[in-house]
């Protein structure tokens, strides 16, 4: 009998903890994942399915720098001791059963239940795309569902697999004013608005920012915001061929059909 009940132990994980994750439409995850002290060198995992039948979607064991494959990153802290995994653009076919667990050999691995589910916001934009000329600013308008209104708020950059890796958070007690580095960030929790201002940026600095909202140790990740700096230069108004074509002007203001005003979430305060 006590062969039997050891036997059994050792069918099922170690101590768990399990965690919600809720995710949107055409965004992404970063999910958090604590192990034991002891278990740094050990091959780290995030797999998808119930236990038993659990498939790997991210398998590594390397340390300390973001590993890729497909949608899916993850990055081994051996100094604080959590991995975190990442899964980009989201569908609600992703909503499943996930574990994320380090390999133990010849023991029960020790493992966090991920119960992720995907949902399309009706109020939110899955992405927004615009230009200014460098050195400028450009602003940019993100809604979040009103269920997150007094959770933190962010706006991070990405750099390859890390979609976070510089970023700027509101404050976690109230909305309000943040002013960091390049980013001024406000968020206006009575119309679930989050807004923010990115300055003096150079064409090498065109990149990818994400508006997302941060909960329960994890962050999700709703609106991408693609913004291309273009060289002033480039941008400055050349003299008409044409006399008679006035629309050729650089003073005449923009059209409410222009480009760069994609929805009245998108504000901007520079033009191309």
């Amino acid at each position: 009998m006590k062969i039997i009940w050891t036997f059994t132990l050792l069918m099922i994980p170690g101590v768990m903890s399990s965690i919600s994750v809720t995710g949107y439409s055409g965004g992404g995850v970063t999910i958090t994942c604590k192990y034991d002290e002891g278990y740094e060198t050990y091959v780290k995992y995030f797999c998808k399915g119930q236990w038993s039948e659990c498939t790997d979607r991210i398998r590594t064991g390397t340390k300390d720098t973001w590993v890729q494959s497909g949608r899916f990153s993850l990055y081994d802290d051996t100094t604080a001791a959590v991995f975190t995994v990442t899964i980009r653009d989201l569908t609600e076919e992703d909503s499943d059963m996930y574990y994320c667990g380090t390999d133990i050999y010849g023991k029960v691995d020790s493992a966090t239940e991920v119960n992720l589910k995907v949902i399309t916001a009706a109020c939110c934009q899955k992405s927004i795309s615009l230009s200014a000329a460098a050195g400028g600013s450009v602003n940019i308008s993100c809604r979040y569902p009103q269920s997150h209104t007094a959770d933190v708020k962010f706006i991070c950059r990405r750099s390859g697999a890390d979609l976070c890796a510089e970023e700027t958070r509101s404050e976690e007690e109230s909305g309000g004013r943040k002013a960091e580095g390049k980013i001024q960030l406000y968020d206006d929790r009575e119309e679930q608005l989050l807004t923010a201002t990115i300055s003096h940026e150079s064409p090498e600095h065109s990149a990818e920012y994400w508006c997302g909202v941060q909960s329960a140790g994890h962050k999700s990740f709703i609106t991408g915001v693609f913004i291309h700096f273009t060289d002033a230069e480039s941008t400055s108004p050349r003299p008409s061929s044409s006399p008679s074509s006035p629309s050729s002007s650089s003073s005449s203001p923009p059209s409410s059909s222009s480009s760069l005003v994609e929805s009245p979430l998108q504000r901007m305060c520079v033009r191309k």
